[in-house]
C-alpha cells in the first residue's frame, strides 16, 4: 500500500508561557483560536488557514530555525498573509522588531521576526500580480 500524506493537518509550536504565547499570537497576528483555551491548560489550539496550530508548553525551546548555505537565518514556518505592507507596518508600530522587507522576482514580498520563545516566524504576501508595486 503506497501512503501519500495529501496535507499538513497540525503545527505543534513549543512555547514556554501558553498563555503569553496566545495572546500575543491572538494580537498582533490575529489568530483564532479552534477550541475553548482555559489558562493553565499545557496547549492552546489556533487555526492559521485549514492547518492546526498548537501552542505547547515545553521546558526546553528548541530554536524553528536554520542558517542555509548562504549563511541566511531561514525559519521552519512561513505564514501567508494577505495586505503584506500593511501587517509590516502594523508590527513595527506594535514594537515587533522585523527585519527588512525582502522582495523577491516573481516570488513576492516576505519579511520576519521572532515570537516571543525567540523563534523565527516569517510572513509572506503570496504571490505578486501583475499590478503589485515594485521595488526600485
Amino acid at each position: 500500500m503506497a501512503i501519500t500524506p495529501h496535507r499538513v493537518a497540525v503545527i505543534q509550536w513549543p512555547v514556554k508561557d501558553v498563555e503569553k504565547s496566545l495572546k500575543w499570537y491572538q494580537e498582533l497576528l490575529g489568530v483564532k483560536l479552534s477550541f475553548p483555551y482555559t489558562p493553565g491548560d499545557p496547549a492552546a489550539w489556533l487555526c492559521i488557514g485549514d492547518v492546526g496550530f498548537g501552542l505547547v508548553q515545553a521546558e526546553d525551546i528548541p530554536r524553528l530555525q536554520f542558517t542555509d548555505s548562504q549563511g541566511k537565518l531561514q525559519s521552519i514556518v512561513q505564514l501567508q498573509v494577505d495586505e503584506i505592507q500593511e501587517v509590516y507596518r502594523h508590527l513595527q508600530n506594535s514594537g515587533v522588531a522585523v527585519s527588512e522587507m525582502r522582495y523577491i522576482e516573481d516570488g513576492g514580498y516576505s519579511f520576519s521576526f521572532t515570537d516571543p520563545d525567540g523563534n523565527h516566524v516569517s510572513l509572506w504576501g503570496g504571490w505578486p500580480s501583475s499590478d503589485e508595486e515594485r521595488p526600485e
